[in-house]
């Protein structure tokens, strides 16, 4: 199975000049905990419901603080062809909860931990 069998296509994404609030509410409309961070389209960064919530407790920060302050800059990635097992590895091995998938350059999905519970849960459930 490859990951783009079981990514999620519909990635809501945030500006890297857009305020940590922004980004928050984003998270809390969607109900997800993770954000690729893209600056004129291109995917620069990553940034997660815990980094903002730790920023905005640093006396240095403030919510009209732009995301690209707090971001993560070094992303992994996974191409849409790869192998599940690779995508599985990653965020094992790296500790993260997803991964931004690239095909032809461009972002094109994500995998999470959750894509791969509900891969689980519909196996499990198979007579």
């Amino acid at each position: 199975m490859q990951v783009k069998d079981i990514m999620t296509k519909a990635v809501v994404s945030v500006e890297s000049r857009k305020t940590l609030n922004h980004a928050l509410e984003l998270m809390v409309e969607n109900n997800i905990r993770r954000l690729p961070v893209l600056s004129q389209g291109s995917l620069i960064g990553m940034i997660v419901q815990h980094d903002i919530e730790k920023a905005l407790r640093s006396p240095e920060f403030v919510g009209d603080s732009p995301v690209d302050w707090v971001m993560t800059k070094t992303v992994i990635t996974v191409p849409a062809q790869a192998d599940l097992t690779e995508a599985i590895d990653l965020l094992l091995k790296h500790k993260i909860s997803g991964i931004p998938v690239i095909e032809g350059g461009a972002m094109v999905g994500i995998i999470s931990e959750t894509d791969i519970l509900q891969l689980c849960k519909t196996l499990l459930e198979r007579p």
